[in-house]
């Protein structure tokens, strides 16, 4: 993973970890459960620190939202 993925993967694990716990792997689908969250996170993690006018796409790349939103979701289905 890249640093920025890695950033926001920790973010969105601690500060979204009761909302993730409450997705499942039977969920009728819980790809997009995790991508709500990770979208979520990205907003947040943007409120907290950085400036206003700063975009999301400007920290953070559609890859990066994809990397962690795959990851997150690989980890709830295999567990």
């Amino acid at each position: 993973m890249l640093n920025e993925q890695k950033e926001l993967y920790f973010y969105t694990k601690d500060r979204f970890e009761e909302e993730l716990s409450r997705i499942s792997s039977t969920c009728v689908s819980p790809v997009i459960a995790v991508r709500q969250v990770v979208k979520k996170a990205i907003d947040k993690y943007i409120s907290d620190h950085c400036s206003v006018e700063t975009k999301a796409e400007d920290i953070f790349s559609q890859e990066d939202f994809h990397a962690v939103s795959n990851k997150i979701h690989n980890e709830i289905v295999n567990s």
